[in-house]
């Protein structure tokens, strides 16, 4: 599992060195061109190769995204680009498919070399709020994991009241409607026992009716 983060958080942090020397190196005038041949990479990928692409044991589509975002972050002024918002994109990003530390470390990463960007105080403020998204991220990506297992709670327990309704309870139902028309159909039976086995009988059926109904409900408002 260590060996697992430190892997990742080496390369996201390669991506992240490497798109900072291109932008401070005299290779910076073609800036737009780099970008534009990964970001078609990216396309190409995620048109052909979408499932293996954003398979979570697959990391290389974060590691290019994270090039290609840092590659315009430090190309348009760091902690004061227009486009810084795509940081916290990316690490959101990271955050949904990796253990919170990787994204708390990938953070301090991308400080460390933002910072140099930094020349006034209204620059903190975007610089300390990095700090912010490791923990906000994971408790959303939390939160959407205990969403996913409810619902699939949910659906396995729709399947089993149907699953008890179609086999269980209407089986018996109609057995024990069975068992009642056979002894009404006994001449010896007295008056006051025929009169209470119809009203068994009524109650069974006004039973059955509210559970297919209740049963009917659950599923539309499972839908």
């Amino acid at each position: 599992m260590l060996s697992s983060i430190m892997f990742q958080l080496f390369f996201l942090s390669l991506s992240t060195i490497l798109s900072y020397i291109f932008s401070i190196s005299p290779f910076q005038i073609y800036t737009i061109q780099i970008i534009a041949i990964f970001t078609t990479i990216f396309l190409f990928l995620s048109l052909y190769h979408h499932q293996q692409l954003f398979n979570k044991n697959n990391q290389s589509f974060i590691i290019l995204i994270s090039f290609i975002i840092n590659l315009i972050i430090f190309n348009t002024n760091g902690l004061n680009s227009p486009a810084f918002f795509l940081v916290y994109f990316l690490l959101f990003t990271i955050a949904f498919q990796n253990p919170p530390p990787l994204t708390l470390a990938y953070s301090l990463v991308l400080i460390i070399f933002l910072s140099q960007s930094l020349n006034s105080n209204q620059s903190v403020l975007p610089l300390i709020s990095l700090l912010f998204i490791s923990p906000l991220s994971y408790f959303i990506s939390q939160q959407q994991k205990q969403l996913q297992k409810t619902n699939q709670d949910v659906t396995t327990d729709e399947t089993s009241i149907f699953l008890w309704y179609s086999t269980i309870f209407k089986t018996r139902i109609s057995s024990i409607n069975d068992s009642l028309s056979i002894l009404l159909s006994q001449p010896q039976l007295p008056q006051s026992s025929i009169q209470l086995l119809k009203k068994i009988k009524r109650r069974l059926k006004s039973l059955s009716k509210s559970t297919a109904k209740l049963t009917r409900q659950i599923d539309q408002q499972t839908d």
